[in-house]
């Protein structure tokens, strides 16, 4: 139900130029109150913004919420910003659902399916067989094999990897 609301709230994703506008208008982004003067410590009348949609604000804090409890990646952004789930939890999910914001504009933007793991990058070889089912989708144009193979399938001479020397 998260997804239809924030769907139907956000409409046309063409119309926000970057992750940053959605953010600010899904009321996640911070409006700094600052007169301009340096002071010691946190900034003054730093807060989250009046001008925006409300449900959006709502549907992306409770989808923060169950996101901390299934994931361990936003799970590590809450406790990052909260010290361990120690102080401002209501930050917290603020921290997490601008963070699902941003994943969320980038998806919706490019047409790709969120992966909780990236995919691997040319040449790196993956830490093991169950995460190379989890990274590899080729529908979204992410390699199924490391590049280094697929080097080789077009004819090419594949790189040589590297030794790492023990000596820093």
């Amino acid at each position: 139900m998260l997804a239809y609301s924030i769907q139907a709230e956000i409409g046309d994703i063409g119309r926000f130029g970057n992750h940053k506008k959605l953010a600010r208008y899904s009321l996640l982004a911070p409006v700094a109150d600052d007169s301009g003067e340096e002071t010691d410590g946190r900034p003054v009348g730093r807060h989250v913004g009046h001008m925006g949609r409300q449900t959006l604000k709502w549907a992306f804090i409770e989808a923060a919420r169950g996101a901390v409890k299934k994931s361990p990646r936003f799970r590590a952004i809450f406790d990052r910003r909260t010290e361990g789930g120690k102080r401002d939890k209501n930050r917290g999910y603020i921290a997490v659902a601008r963070h699902l914001c941003h994943i969320g504009y980038v998806c919706q933007k490019k047409g790709v399916d969120y992966m909780e793991h990236r995919p691997p990058r040319p040449g790196e070889r993956l830490p093991s067989p169950a995460a190379a089912s989890v990274d590899s989708c080729p529908e979204l144009g992410q390699p199924e094999t490391p590049m280094i193979r697929l080097n080789q399938r077009r004819g090419r001479k594949a790189p040589e990897p590297r030794p790492r020397s023990s000596v820093k």
